[in-house]
């Protein structure tokens, strides 16, 4: 066995090593945090290879992202679904977040009108398409819901988790008055006749966006629907993933995973928490999605 492998050896490189780790742990990393969270400097985190570019505030994250090399906003279903995407094509994000997946949209559509009421989040939007030049994404400061009407945004400790309910994802630190419409109302209000590709994400509302596509659903006129179910998430806001799949199957339209399999029976009632897409022709959809290696962060 050569020197450097054996066990003496390493032990005495760690402990010459050891001093210099926990300085750094214990002294410089919480100076560095200090600052950055003190500093108006934005960190991203961008994959090239998706076009994905994220902003991160804490120094933790982007460590713990770049040692483990995965990409940000790495979501699987983005390599899954985009064989569905073409240039011609109107999308609409509902629940928009910091706009980090509807430039992913952008790049792959004709148009992408973007819904997301908190201030914080629509900044980040404005920002990212002021940084990346974006000109096809249509900013929407409202929320989308089964009717017209005002409503408390429950603002809670992570960008991503604010929802129109106390939703059970993350503590509540704060409430906010918003506009909401309905995708019908704004379809009609904006000459919109067809809706090619169609994200959900607003924890635990998804079932309030579906009614208020009502209209849309019955003419089969939303080409392809995607959407999550949490069963703890919709639980606690008085929700069920029964009631989520009633206006799709309702209106002609099928559910199926990612992994291209049709839900049926039992599944349409109990399914197991993921990411999932509807639409009228389900298996002809199924067969164009693509396989991703992507790890979900």
């Amino acid at each position: 066995m050569p020197l450097k492998d054996s066990l003496p050896y390493r032990a005495v490189r760690y402990g010459f090593r050891l001093p210099g780790l926990l300085y750094t742990r214990f002294v410089t990393q919480p100076q560095v945090d200090r600052w950055l969270k003190g500093s108006e400097l934005v960190l991203y985190v961008h994959d090239p290879e998706r076009g994905l570019l994220r902003p991160v505030s804490r120094s933790e994250r982007l460590k713990w992202t770049m040692r483990e090399g995965l990409a940000c906003d790495a979501v699987h279903w983005l390599d899954r679904v985009e064989p569905l995407l073409s240039v011609e094509d109107v999308v609409f994000d509902v629940g928009a977040n910091i706009g980090t997946v509807a430039n992913w949209f952008s790049e792959r559509a004709s148009v992408v009108h973007a819904f997301e009421p908190h201030p914080d989040n629509l900044e980040f939007i404005k920002r990212q398409n002021e940084l990346r030049r974006t000109k096809n994404i249509i900013l929407h400061p409202f929320a989308l819901g089964k009717e017209v009407a005002t409503m408390q945004l429950h603002v809670k400790g992570f960008h991503g988790h604010h929802s129109l309910g106390d939703a059970a994802n993350s503590p509540t630190v704060g409430k906010l008055d918003v506009e909401v419409k309905t995708i019908d109302g704004f379809c009609g209000e904006h000459g919109i006749t067809r809706i090619d590709f169609l994200k959900i994400d607003v924890e635990g509302f998804e079932k309030d966006v579906m009614v208020g596509a009502s209209k849309m659903l019955d003419s089969q006129d939303i080409g392809v629907v995607l959407f999550e179910i949490r069963e703890k998430i919709l639980a606690s806001v008085d929700s069920s993933a029964a009631s989520v799949f009633a206006p799709l199957l309702d209106n002609g339209y099928s559910v199926f995973g990612l992994d291209g399999r049709i839900l049926s029976g039992e599944e349409l009632v109990q399914p197991v928490d993921g990411d999932y897409l509807a639409a009228v022709d389900a298996e002809d959809v199924a067969k164009r999605l693509a396989e991703s290696d992507l790890q979900f962060i």
